[in-house]
């Protein structure tokens, strides 16, 4: 168990060698473990290795007496690899088994509408969201389909619907067709016992579903272009504040659709199409300043935004490129000590000639990468500007007011002026000396951050 354990641990840190090893050590010690065959076989089926995932499956299939999970698993594997039909039998095969397997009916609908039969896609998503209305994969490949199928109000509201349940979902890639998950819906006891593996579930995409075969109807003659679903789910997202996967929808839709439009006919409507505009306002969220400014340039030269937007989000760019960051090591927001030592970083494009500290100097130098990465916040970065200068300040032997609050305004001073105007505030109370509740010196309760 405890290797099992550890081999599904390392599934969901993707390192893929480590879980197969983790498993394989298992195997030697029972080799007729089923759950440790499966996850072998989904080990190799993140390294891209059919061969020894097939193998691994089949084998976890004939010990669990047909397990709809080993099934399911084969059938995605069969998908990765463009083995559409025999995907769909052994999904068909999982649904069947166990009536509550969301996934299965997923993974069915996207292998249909690969196959271009976007009425058995449709089907087959539906049930998965009957079976569990708040799935975010099955509403986005639904609306995918809807939309692929002319129903652009039904496809985009579906893919509202997406957003909403998980705000990061993000469209598959050709080189990352599948991820990871728990069921969403678990079936008898008797299967969900022991650790419960992770299952590959396909990740859904605006361009799954493919032109009607000959057996199939033909698609629907006003089809929404996948380039106005990126666009839209890119509104969607920026709505959410996800402003990464905001920029990863607006270039894929650059890539099928690189010019703007100020109105475009999709599905008989004329729709606005502003890809470069949009894109320089979430790399302007991320702090990517220098890309910012290269949409804005480019939406400047298409001349297809109004003038007064362009020029809005230019002032913001340029405003919000000259502004300092402002790192402050953790103050305790109470203390009995008479003085205290205030440090912290400031992160800008030119150097900073002054720190105020509460209207004192204070003593600067260049700081070093671990001191920015020490106070950066967790998952932070010093973000993307074109030459950042990090300097390191530090005052020591503040003296606080006898008693009561003391309230610590840290300041830069620029030699530009336009560079000034954001500072941090501390808030310490000084405590008579001895009093007890003093917080420990690193609580950092006080600060009140960016202002």
């Amino acid at each position: 168990m405890e290797l099992l354990q550890a081999g599904i641990a390392a599934i969901w840190d993707a390192n893929y060698p480590r879980a197969a090893a983790r498993f394989r050590e298992a195997l030697a010690i029972d080799p007729r473990l089923a759950p440790a065959h499966l996850g072998l076989g989904l080990a190799a089926l993140g390294e891209h290795d059919r061969k020894g995932a097939a193998g691994a499956l089949r084998e976890a299939l004939d010990l669990s007496g047909g397990s709809p999970e080993a099934r399911y698993a084969l059938g995605v594997m069969h998908f990765v690899f463009g083995e559409n039909r025999a995907a769909e039998d052994d999904l068909k095969a999982a649904a069947a088994a166990d009536r509550l397997f969301v996934e299965a009916r997923y993974a069915l609908g996207i292998v249909a509408a690969v196959r271009g039969d976007l009425g058995a896609a449709t089907a087959a998503l539906r049930e998965a969201i009957r079976l569990d209305a708040s799935n975010a994969l099955s509403h986005y490949q639904l609306g995918a389909i809807l939309a692929a199928s002319g129903d652009l109000d039904g496809g985009l509201a579906e893919l509202g619907q997406a957003l909403a349940a998980d705000p990061t979902i993000l469209d598959a890639r050709p080189e990352d067709p599948v991820g990871f998950a728990v069921r969403a819906v678990q079936g008898t006891p008797a299967r969900a016992a022991g650790p419960p593996i992770p299952l590959p579930v396909p990740r859904p995409s605006v361009s799954w579903p493919r032109p009607a075969g000959p057996a199939v109807s033909t698609a629907a003659p006003g089809a929404i272009p996948p380039w106005f679903l990126y666009y839209q789910m890119a509104l969607f997202l920026a709505d959410a504040q996800q402003w990464r996967a905001s920029v990863d929808m607006l270039e894929r839709a650059l890539t099928i659709k690189d010019r703007s439009e100020v109105q475009a006919v999709v599905a008989d409507r004329l729709v606005d199409y502003s890809p470069h505009l949009h894109l320089a306002e979430s790399y302007h969220r991320l702090g990517n300043y220098r890309e910012a400014f290269l949409h804005l340039g480019i939406a400047k030269n298409e001349g297809n935004v109004p003038p007064d937007a362009l020029r809005a989000l230019e002032v913001l760019l340029q405003k919000d490129r000259l502004r300092p960051t402002i790192l402050l090591q953790p103050l305790p927001d109470r203390t009995s000590e008479e003085t205290l030592t205030v440090r912290g970083v400031i992160l800008s494009e030119e150097p900073v000639p002054r720190v105020e500290i509460g209207g004192r100097d204070a003593i600067l130098r260049p700081a070093t990468s671990a001191e920015v990465s020490a106070l950066l916040p967790e998952g932070g970065s010093a973000g993307p500007r074109d030459t950042t200068q990090s300097i390191h300040f530090e005052l020591p032997g503040y003296r606080l007011a006898s008693l009561g609050a003391n309230l610590i305004r840290i300041r830069p001073r620029f030699r530009n002026p336009a560079r000034e105007g954001d500072l941090i505030e501390v808030l310490v109370v000084r405590l008579p000396r001895g009093a007890r509740g003093a917080a420990p010196p690193g609580d950092a309760g006080g600060a009140k951050g960016p202002s």
